[in-house]
């Protein structure tokens, strides 16, 4: 599969091409309810649907082929062991045993310090349990390895957020948007942090560009809607907090 022919098949989901295997699932079952026949009769709508199936299958084999891939490097570079930890330590981020996992990525990044992805987790538990400073260091980890890790920009920009350092956390939104911009979450978080840097529009401009890229993303909805209503446009906030409501049941 070439790069061009993966970028078409993006394309067609409408998601950038750092997008996770999540995501990718979740516009796939969105989209195909969309265009599936038994709803949509015409043959365009048809073509649609085996095109957007079709887009889907291929990246969720070039997924299983990366993550197959991953663990073979993995397994060259500190063999058994080093596998055994990280699907240990992923067992425990999974069932929230936060301690227990950090303790097991850090056999990981001990015998691998550039494993992005045991970083990227170990911050996650360390935000988790709201051990911020770790978090951060374990974010900027992440991007020394990677500067371009749309996902530790996004996370640190959250992290610093929950610590109420908006002028910060908007930077690393704004990397993060920078990067691509078809993720609708940085959107949305990066006009939380507006709106508390007392910047209303721009903050309405970024819960925008969240709906634009996902109309059923209820909590920017529901933010656009109670930033209207503080700036006194009741009508039109009222709109947007249903509107969340109607997503959210």
């Amino acid at each position: 599969m070439t790069t061009s022919n993966l970028s078409k098949c993006y394309e067609i989901l409408g998601l950038g091409p750092d997008a996770s295997m999540k995501e990718i699932r979740q516009t796939y079952r969105k989209l195909a309810l969309l265009y599936h026949p038994d709803k949509n009769l015409s043959e365009k709508d048809g073509d649609q649907f085996k095109m957007i199936t079709d887009a889907y299958e291929t990246l969720k084999a070039r997924h299983k082929a990366a993550v197959k891939s991953q663990h073979k490097k993995f397994a060259d570079m500190y063999p058994e062991e080093a596998i055994s930890w990280y699907d240990k330590a992923e067992t425990l981020f999974a069932i929230r045993k936060y301690d227990e996992a950090i303790s097991c990525y850090d056999k990981v990044t001990s015998g691998l310090p550039r494993h992005e992805n045991a970083w990227l987790r170990k911050g996650d538990c360390f935000s988790s349990l709201k051990i911020y400073d770790k978090a951060l260091e374990c974010y900027g980890r992440v991007l020394e390895i990677n500067p371009n890790s749309t996902s530790a920009w996004n996370l640190k920009g959250i992290c610093l957020s929950d610590m109420k350092r908006y002028a910060e956390a908007l930077e690393s939104f704004d990397r993060a948007t920078g990067l691509n911009p078809n993720q609708a979450a940085p959107w949305n978080f990066k006009g939380v942090c507006l709106y508390n840097l007392k910047r209303s529009n721009e903050a309405l401009h970024s819960f925008d560009k969240a709906i634009k890229i996902d109309p059923g993303f209820a909590s920017a909805w529901y933010n656009k809607g109670s930033v209207l209503l503080n700036m006194g446009h009741e009508k039109d906030g009222t709109k947007c907090i249903a509107q969340a409501k109607k997503l959210r049941k």
